[in-house]
């Protein structure tokens, strides 16, 4: 592995920029993670080793933050906003002199997402092809870490909008292959869509799935789309327009079959990592305990 890069890492605030830093750590490599708070500098460095100062909102920032970087790990929240944020991030990158950029998308095919999230993304990574540099599209499904995260509540029932079969991938996964790629470098991935989706299924058997790796009892309640749309587009809403729309809107597509891929099984973990992605019944043994404690048992 090319563990001298100099790599910036976005997100580390969230759940999938915190892993892919610490993985990078754990490998020695050279990197710096970047936040939009200077207050949050210092905590940051001694957490991950170096920290840089960036405002995705600000493109006056990138320049300095961009100094001497080599690759980016690029992650934006889901608002419009990360249109014009990943742009002018790319615009800056070029003009830096920026090497490689690995993008954590979704998982999206060309002719067969109908929806807005996926769309926003779709146009980013057809800017960043088009940008010069070389280029890595991370394209995962639907993360396990959502039963932590309001897809499981009490008694043990997991709750979802669509009697479909979905995919599944695990944030540890995506995140490893994140920091490998980020350190392997534009020689070996650039330019390459690698896909996420270790484990397919349908509702009844995500239940099944997680009872057996547990000892409790789960049941799966599939709701309509209507419900799901009057909770994060209702009154007193935090979540931005855009997505509020493009949540029901997903569920509706997968339902009705417009994007039925969504259920594939495609990944790439055992291409990058050499070893076989976590698949649901293994990832519900690791977090056994936080799901039994969010069922209340």
């Amino acid at each position: 592995m090319n563990t001298s890069n100099n790599l910036l890492v976005l997100g580390v605030t969230g759940q999938v920029g915190k892993l892919v830093a610490k993985n990078l750590r754990k490998s020695d490599a050279q990197f710096s993670v970047g936040t939009r708070r200077k207050a949050n500098l210092e905590v940051l460095a001694d957490q991950f080793g170096a920290s840089r100062f960036i405002d995705l909102d600000d493109p006056r920032t990138f320049d300095e933050a961009l100094k001497n970087v080599s690759g980016i790990f690029l992650i934006t929240g889901y608002t419009v906003d990360m249109l014009v944020q990943s742009k002018t991030l790319i615009d800056a990158a070029r003009r830096n002199g920026v090497k490689h950029i690995v993008h954590l998308g979704v998982f999206s095919r060309e002719h067969d997402s109908y929806q807005i999230v996926f769309s926003w993304h779709q146009l980013i990574e057809a800017y960043l092809r088009d940008s010069g540099i070389a280029w890595t599209n991370l394209h995962p499904n639907m993360f396990m870490q959502n039963f932590l995260a309001g897809w499981v509540v009490k008694p043990g029932v997991y709750s979802v909008f669509t009697s479909k079969p979905v995919g599944f991938t695990a944030l540890e996964d995506v995140a490893e292959a994140a920091a490998v790629i980020l350190m392997e470098g534009p020689e070996k991935h650039g330019g390459k869509d690698y896909w996420f989706s270790a484990d397919a299924l349908a509702p009844d058997q995500v239940a099944e799935t997680l009872t057996a790796a547990t000892g409790h009892k789960f049941t799966a309640d599939v709701r309509g789309v209507e419900s799901f749309a009057k909770g994060v587009g209702g009154p007193g809403s935090t979540y931005e327009s855009g997505y509020a729309k493009g949540g029901p809107q997903f569920f509706r597509e997968v339902e009705h079959g417009r994007m039925a891929y969504i259920g594939m099984v495609v990944d790439d973990t055992k291409k990058i990592l050499g070893r076989e992605p976590l698949l649901l019944k293994d990832w519900a043994k690791l977090h056994a305990n936080e799901l039994l404690e969010i069922a209340g048992s």
